[in-house]
């Protein structure tokens, strides 16, 4: 399974909140999940609004770095709540993916 930092878990799974105006990478570490000799080749991110209006949280830059999975995401509105998904095939052909929630909460402080 990946490795999660910075994320909380309710009943329905794993989140993590995040500002409208905000633009941060989010990382799923990979490592646990290869097999000795495997490593993530390749990443790809979608997103979907599960609650609220469609507003679309926007994928940036994507990477891979020793099996870490990076990604770049920025917008989506206050009170919405979206899925998102990361998809990976590693070097021996293996393909899985993992998915968290965004919850966007307008912060102050």
């Amino acid at each position: 399974m990946a490795t999660l930092t910075g994320y909380l878990r309710d009943s329905k799974g794993v989140f993590i909140n995040k500002d409208p105006l905000a633009t941060l990478d989010y990382t799923l570490d990979w490592a646990e999940y290869t097999q000795s000799g495997d490593a993530v080749a390749t990443a790809t991110w979608t997103t979907s609004a599960i609650s609220g209006d469609a507003a679309p949280l926007t994928i940036g830059v994507a990477s891979v770095n020793n099996d870490k999975a990076t990604v770049l995401i920025n917008g989506g509105t206050g009170g919405n709540i979206y899925t998102v998904t990361c998809a990976i095939t590693t070097t021996d052909g293996l393909i899985d993916r993992r998915n968290f929630r965004i919850v966007v909460k307008n912060r102050t402080l």
